[in-house]
């Protein structure tokens, strides 16, 4: 009985760990300190395995966030990085906010 709950502990430890995800924002400061957000959103995002390449090479970085957004004026940055299976995917989203 105590061997079965210690493998039924290991395989529910293994699931949490590899199905687990976490993810983080960090924002760029706004161009100018009295800019306002802005009235339109722009996303551009891929995911990097193992964190040696990027399923669309540099097709999420901020020109393409605007670009997607309609943005030509950008006023704030957000770098989005959600770890997905152990961090061996990560995906990684660029947010623009402007007009």
């Amino acid at each position: 009985m105590k061997k079965q709950i210690m493998t039924l502990a290991a395989v529910a430890a293994f699931v949490v760990a590899t199905l687990s995800s976490c993810a983080t924002v960090n924002c760029g400061a706004a161009i100018s300190s009295n800019a306002p957000i802005g009235s339109k959103v722009g996303e551009a995002s891929s995911n990097i395995y193992l964190g040696l390449w990027s399923s669309k090479g540099e097709q999420n970085d901020l020109k393409a966030a605007a670009k997607n957004g309609g943005i030509t004026k950008v006023s704030h940055v957000e770098y989005i990085d959600k770890s997905i299976f152990m961090g061996l995917i990560i995906k990684h989203t660029t947010r623009v906010y402007g007009d």
